[in-house]
């Protein structure tokens, strides 16, 4: 198959997605309580990409973190393309520990996988949620939230957003679009975030944009992920940009441990001089 291009945002997420992966599994394995800590990619594609600045193969995350000092005691790869799942399970090799699905992130979390997780496991798990689009539904991040077992970092897709639902009148974007918005963000909310109900000079209804990205980042974070959710650390996110400045995605990190609270701001704070 052909690869993805991705560019210095996506090596930078990457990194830090990489850095914190390897932090967790070097502070559970000194935990004399903790039976085993799990890492699970829901949209984990084919393992590998291309750079685009060098043209180099990149390792994505699931081998990424195949690669740690201190690597996970279990993985769960998931990806709803077959082709993508089957070169993953070629890369994985033989490691008896590795999961690979071939299904719907939504589905296969909430039903099989983050029911496995629950406090009185004693495990504890790293969840990378990170949709080409607005694929991922509410109630998993919900799911995992609820554990208090599991850490998450989530791709809050700008892009797929902006291109295709958050036009300067809400009511250009199709009825499609706006309910796949809700599913992402469990809620309706964002539409009084972000528009205003205003006449035109002919007396037509329109809704008018009136806040933008910050704005619908800070709601989502307070509002949805520690609110409503109940992660009790959120920091700010990161704010990926492409060459030509135009938002992507914002990088979340939730949680319910101060520790990994503190050790990804960390790290959000040394990589934010190069966006």
């Amino acid at each position: 198959m052909k690869l993805d291009k991705i560019g210095i945002w996506s090596e930078i997420k990457l990194d830090i997605i990489k850095e914190y992966a390897s932090a967790f599994t070097t502070i559970m394995k000194s935990k004399a309580w903790c039976k085993g800590y799990v890492y699970i990619d829901a949209f984990a594609g084919p393992g590998v990409h291309i750079s685009r600045r060098t043209g180099e193969f990149i390792l994505g995350s699931p081998l990424n973190a195949l690669e740690i000092d201190y690597p996970f005691t279990e993985y769960h790869y998931i990806d709803i393309d077959k082709e993508k799942a089957e070169i993953l399970n070629r890369l994985a090799g033989d490691r008896t520990n590795v999961n690979i699905y071939q299904e719907d992130c939504n589905k296969i979390l909430t039903e099989k996988i983050l029911p496995s997780l629950p406090y009185k496991s004693y495990k504890r798990a790293l969840c990378i949620l990170d949709p080409y689009g607005l694929h991922l539904k509410w109630e998993t991040i919900v799911a995992a939230a609820r554990l208090r077992t599991t850490e998450i970092f989530l791709n809050f897709p700008l892009m797929d957003m902006n291109r295709n639902v958050l036009h300067k009148d809400l009511l250009d974007a199709s009825s499609e679009q706006i309910e796949r918005m809700n599913r992402f963000c469990g809620s309706e909310e964002w539409q009084k975030i972000l528009y205003r109900e205003q006449k035109d000079l002919f007396g037509e209804i329109y809704q008018m944009k009136i806040a933008g990205n910050i704005e619908l980042g800070d709601w989502f974070r307070r509002e949805r992920l520690q609110k409503n959710a109940g992660f009790k650390f959120v920091p700010e996110p990161v704010l990926m940009r492409n060459s030509r400045s135009g938002p992507l995605f914002l990088l979340f990190f939730a949680t319910h441990n101060e520790t990994g609270e503190k050790i990804v701001s960390d790290i959000f704070k040394k990589y934010r001089k190069y966006l």
